[in-house]
């Protein structure tokens, strides 16, 4: 029997470059389980991109890499007709590995190929802004943007660690911003340091930042945290990245499927970690993709 057709992508500067030394052991699993596999080596993160759009030739498309390189593997997917489209299998070998953990993949490489190799077709919710496709997170305001802004090779050699030493010097030089959207009837205006779509269950590698977040139930979980002085503001950003329960008349979430937000001056948003789009934003759920889980 013909087996099934997968192309391997791996990006060799994520997560401390640890697939390199398994690539043998990884092509191996699933050549053993009936693959017929083809590898390619990202050679820059928007080749992701570019190699997913042309997966029309294969069944299944495996990312080596974070949430940057799923993040980028998906907006190529998502040019392709839902008929042709490859399956969506995923090596965590990045810093925070927000999706995987949502999708409770192991975090051993080999152990990961197996899932994939054996692993049932999942569903699961998109999320756009724009023209932009995101699977985990949406985000503008403070500390959003520190994933683009860590060199890599910091980020390798200190992990989460980076994140947040990135995250206290932009401190000093941010400035609030107001958004402006309807919901359920209601408009609102609010002045707001961080405003956050979330798909998945954690943003950053910070495991209790969504706890209810669902990538199945065709919703989005819109958090605020608003502007209240810097030293109650850093008060209510650090309950929130705790994940511990926040003054509900301060900070807001509730859910939806959809919202137009503008702002008081040009916002650019993150996505998973990568470049999104300039407010204004038109948020979405998007289309779901397969995923091997």
């Amino acid at each position: 029997m013909k087996g099934k057709r997968l192309r391997l992508v791996y990006n060799p500067n994520a997560g401390r470059r640890k697939l390199t030394g398994q690539l043998d052991t990884v092509i191996r699993i699933f050549q053993e389980s009936g693959h017929e596999v083809c590898v390619h080596r990202a050679g820059s993160p928007q080749d992701i991109e570019q190699i997913a759009i042309q997966s029309t030739d294969v069944d299944q498309i495996v990312i080596a890499g974070g949430d940057g390189s799923i993040h980028l593997a998906v907006n190529g997917l998502m040019n392709i007709s839902p008929e042709q489209r490859p399956a969506l299998g995923i090596l965590p070998v990045g810093t925070a590995n927000d999706l995987a953990y949502a999708l409770h993949l192991p975090k051993s490489i080999p152990e990961a190929c197996k899932v994939i190799a054996t692993g049932k077709a999942f569903e699961i919710d998109t999320g756009i802004v724009n023209d932009r496709y995101f699977v985990n997170v949406a985000s503008a305001g403070l500390l959003t943007d520190v994933s683009q802004k860590v060199d890599t090779r910091v980020k390798n050699t200190l992990g989460q660690l980076a994140y947040f030493l990135k995250g206290l010097e932009t401190l000093p030089s941010f400035r609030p911003f107001r958004v402006e959207f309807e919901h359920d009837g209601k408009r609102y205006i609010e002045e707001v340091v961080l405003f956050m779509v979330a798909n998945g269950l954690s943003v950053g590698g910070i495991r209790k930042l969504v706890p209810r977040a669902s990538l199945t139930d065709g919703k989005l979980d819109i958090l605020m945290v608003p502007s209240a002085g810097w030293p109650e503001t850093v008060r209510l950003l650090l309950n929130v990245w705790r994940g511990e329960k926040a003054d509900d008349e301060k900070v807001k979430k509730f859910l939806s499927s959809e919202l137009i937000v503008s702002t008081d001056r040009p916002i650019f948003s993150d996505l998973d970690g990568e470049h999104g789009p300039e407010s204004a934003w038109h948020i979405k759920i998007g289309p779901k993709i397969t995923v091997l889980c």
